[in-house]
């Protein structure tokens, strides 16, 4: 008998809530497993697949089974992935460093330009994993996409930086979330998010996109 009114709807929010409690306790399980370093992005990639699969009404997937899959599948290419995105944030730290230990206009300018850059980076991170689980792209195409995102729509950049912020500030005000829903938490909002965002993107491009399955 399927619930409605008041009952079916506080029915479906406690499912999700224990369906992320259970895919964040899969993601710290697969963190674990890769001792942190290797385990990290294969674990965050498939987290934010199974996500994915349960935004767009596929809420019958075995979830530990395809955690699994898309955690050996990726594991070698999102550690790639993840690792380029970090190494070119360390850049950017470092060259900002750089340029703001040195007391002249030409650095102060340069500091400016690489802060600004930081920025879009962050922003651009943000979309980087909802991008990578949802398209079959080169791996520079996720980096260009990305960045061609952040800048053609600011208004939805907005959007995903409170949609980080807000389920980050509750789970660190709440520190007995953190096993339940540190990582699935923002990951849902970031992929409810994106997924609006990608909708607008696809209906005005011409050429057809591969969807990653």
């Amino acid at each position: 008998m399927e619930l409605t009114g008041w009952r079916g709807t506080l029915y479906r929010y406690m499912d999700w809530g224990m369906r992320l409690a259970y895919i964040n306790i899969l993601w710290l399980g697969g963190i674990i497993l890769g001792l942190g370093v290797v385990g990290f992005f294969p674990a965050t990639v498939a987290m934010l697949s199974v996500i994915r699969k349960w935004s767009y009404g596929e809420e019958d997937i075995k979830t530990f089974r395809y955690f699994k899959d898309i955690y050996r599948k990726e594991l070698l290419k999102a550690n790639i992935y993840g690792y380029i995105w970090f190494i070119i944030g360390v850049i950017l730290f470092v060259d900002l460093q750089f340029f703001r230990s040195l007391p002249n206009i030409p650095a102060l300018i340069a500091s400016f330009f690489f802060f600004i850059l930081g920025i879009i980076y962050l922003i651009a991170l943000l979309y980087a994993f909802p991008l990578y689980v949802g398209y079959q792209m080169k791996l520079s195409q996720y980096f260009k996409d990305c960045i061609y995102i952040v800048l053609a729509h600011p208004l939805f950049a907005v959007f995903m930086v409170l949609g980080f912020y807000f389920p980050y500030y509750l789970v660190m005000k709440i520190p007995g979330l953190i096993p339940f829903y540190s990582g699935s938490l923002i990951g849902v909002t970031l992929i409810f998010l994106s997924n609006k965002l990608f909708k607008i993107i696809e209906s005005k491009q011409q050429e057809p996109i591969e969807y990653k399955k």
